[in-house]
């Protein structure tokens, strides 16, 4: 899934995928996480790859939801901005 939004006047591309979590039990849950990526500029093919938000150590951040995704992803560049 990919959203437009404007932040601070500058026009980004929000990409939400999923995210497969192999489990040694598959009764541990979650087994799906998100992930989410961004666009200065819009791109031109669904598979095409942004910048990923990362969390604190630099790895890829997850998220239990798009919803979660896309609001961290927005705040996170509003504060960049």
């Amino acid at each position: 899934m990919i959203e437009k939004q404007t932040i601070r006047d500058r026009d980004v591309w929000l990409k939400v995928d999923p995210y497969k979590v192999e489990r040694s039990n598959p009764q541990i849950i979650p087994t799906e996480y998100f992930t989410v990526s961004f666009f200065s500029n819009e791109p031109e093919v669904e598979s095409d790859r942004g910048e990923f938000i990362k969390d604190e150590d630099g790895n890829i951040k997850l998220f239990e939801s798009p919803v979660a995704a896309l609001t961290y992803a927005r705040k996170s560049i509003e504060q960049q901005a």
